[in-house]
């Protein structure tokens, strides 16, 4: 019967299958590992995956934002900058930094469509070689454009704080993430 069932829940997870997301199983242990968003995705696949949106919303939630920094961001916002993040689903950086970064944007109604996310499995690659493409070390990466061309990037952990790292990229102020210069 548990063999039965092992297979049940196998072809379940098999014929869901979504060219972004790689799916596993782990059969033998009796227990499925969570889905991995590969390649581009929506915010909306985020938050509602089911092995992630639990902590996703309790990072978003939890998160307090810094008002007074958000303010000086605000004035430097302007329509030509766009932002690609780079992350592993996989990864505890990322389920941390990444729905605290979406809660500083949603504070700042930045524009939702200037917003990429890319998804890398837990070698940080995708088939389409996105991490080759935007150099990818560590994850997550945010990168920051002015007019489609990259002005810097925040990389798998926060220099200060994440309002504080956004506002030094944006002001130019020679802001170095924690692997500049490897």
């Amino acid at each position: 019967m548990k063999n039965l069932i092992k297979l049940t829940l196998l072809f379940i997870l098999l014929i869901g299958c979504n060219s972004k997301i790689k799916k596993e199983a782990n059969v033998d242990n009796e227990n499925i590992e969570y889905v991995d968003l590969i390649g581009k995705f929506k915010r909306a696949e985020l938050e509602k995956h089911p092995f992630i949106k639990d902590s996703f919303n309790m990072n978003y939630t939890d998160y307090k934002v810094d008002h007074e920094v958000l303010k000086q961001i605000k004035q430097l916002l302007k329509r030509d900058i766009s932002i690609k993040v780079i992350m592993g689903t996989w990864c505890e950086d990322s389920r941390l930094l990444v729905p605290q970064f979406f809660k500083v944007m949603d504070k700042l109604r930045f524009n939702k469509r200037k917003i990429e996310l890319i998804g890398l499995d837990n070698e940080k690659k995708s088939p389409d070689n996105y991490h080759e493409i935007y150099e990818i070390i560590n994850v997550p990466t945010f990168i920051f454009y002015k007019k489609e061309k990259e002005i810097n990037r925040i990389v798998e952990i926060t220099i200060e704080t994440l309002e504080k790292d956004i506002f030094s990229i944006l002001s130019d102020s020679g802001y170095e993430n924690a692997y500049y210069g490897f």
